[in-house]
């Protein structure tokens, strides 16, 4: 009979605790948790949640650097598309969120409360932050260059407005649904993109 190894069963705690983290902070907020929170989730003590994250600073750095990780290889899986395609996936990313619990998306959690947060996690959300505007500006910069999207102002801009509009979106979305979709359209009619894409 094979044994798993013990460090398989601390790296599956360590998911776990992960795993419901990410669940608290996208529908509470990182302020509004607690390691107690956590525990009673898994059924043990805080000491365990303490053994793994020695401060609820050094969990909220995991959480966004897994953040980062993710959508990295969310990029990377879509680097064959074209500007167009990309931004119905990024729109899918919306989706995503809103559909499980009208969660935030973690860039809109983490800004809101950013002032409140640990340096060390302000630091991580700024980098985070800065990967999903530069993603953004490099879809409305892509689609310029190849005369697929047409619109006034710079990529730069462009990026920026697409970003801050899905994100509040997540938020606005919470007390009427109908919010998302009429983004999704506005922004394609913005760059110049068939609005009635699915």
């Amino acid at each position: 009979m094979l044994m798993k190894p013990a460090t398989d069963t601390k790296s599956d705690t360590r998911k776990r605790i992960l795993d419901i983290a990410e669940e608290l902070l996208l529908t509470r907020g990182y302020n509004a948790f607690s390691y107690q929170h956590i525990s009673s989730v898994l059924g043990v003590r805080n000491a365990a949640i303490h053994y793994h994250y020695p401060k609820k600073t050094d969990l909220g750095v995991a959480l966004i650097q897994r953040y980062r990780r993710r959508f990295q290889r969310f990029i990377e899986a879509q680097l064959a598309l074209t500007p167009a395609e990309q931004l119905e996936r990024y729109y899918t990313l919306t989706d995503a969120y809103f559909e499980r619990d009208q969660q935030i998306c973690p860039s809109g959690i983490l800004t809101t409360e950013y002032q409140t947060l640990p340096q060390e996690m302000q630091q991580e959300a700024n980098a985070f932050v800065d990967e999903m505007r530069d993603w953004a500006v490099s879809i409305a910069a892509r689609g310029r260059a190849d005369g697929s999207m047409r619109y006034a102002g710079t990529p730069e801009a462009m990026g920026l407005l697409m970003l801050a509009a899905l994100q509040g979106g997540l938020q606005l979305a919470r007390t009427d649904q109908a919010v998302i979709d009429a983004l999704k359209i506005q922004i394609r009619a913005l760059l110049g993109l068939d609005a009635s894409l699915p």
